[in-house]
This record gives structure tokens, C-alpha cells and sequence, in this order.
């Protein structure tokens, strides 16, 4: 189940920075006014950022669960918490 959250979490970060990518080819293609290329430069650098942080989180989620099993072995956890 985890894994599935993980796949698809890469999924949707790779998704969006071909967006970012696709959004800037078009930017630099067509004539736009210098606000409006402005505005939506900063809103393609906004996205950047916010897929920038999913990716780091999704990657240091894999990181603890791949460690996890181990932490539990290596500190002898109990099976039960009181």
C-alpha cells in the first residue's frame, strides 16, 4: 500500500515538472505583453517550488520507510505499547 503511495507521489511530481517544462516552452514562444509574462513566470516558479518540497518529502518518506524495518529490529521495539 505504502509503495503504491510512493509510485504515485513520483508520479505526480514527474507529471508536474513536465508541465513546468511544457508551460515554459509556450511561454517563450508566444508574444505576450511583459506583465502577463511576468505574472506567469512567477506562477511557473511558485509550481517549481511546491514540486520541489513534494519531491523532497515523498523522497524522505521512501528514505523512513526504507529504514524503518530495521530501526524496529535493531531497538528491539515491543509488539505492544502501554
Amino acid at each position: 500500500m505504502l509503495d503504491l503511495i510512493l509510485r504515485s507521489a513520483f508520479d505526480i511530481v514527474g507529471r508536474a515538472e513536465r508541465l513546468i517544462e511544457a508551460a515554459r516552452r509556450l511561454l517563450d514562444g508566444d508574444d505576450r505583453d511583459e506583465l502577463e509574462v511576468y505574472e506567469l513566470d512567477r506562477e511557473i516558479e511558485r509550481l517549481r517550488d511546491v514540486v520541489f518540497g513534494m519531491d523532497e518529502a515523498v523522497r524522505s518518506l521512501a528514505l523512513t520507510v526504507e529504514y524503518w524495518p530495521r530501526a524496529v529490529h535493531a531497538h528491539a521495539l515491543p509488539k505492544t505499547l502501554h
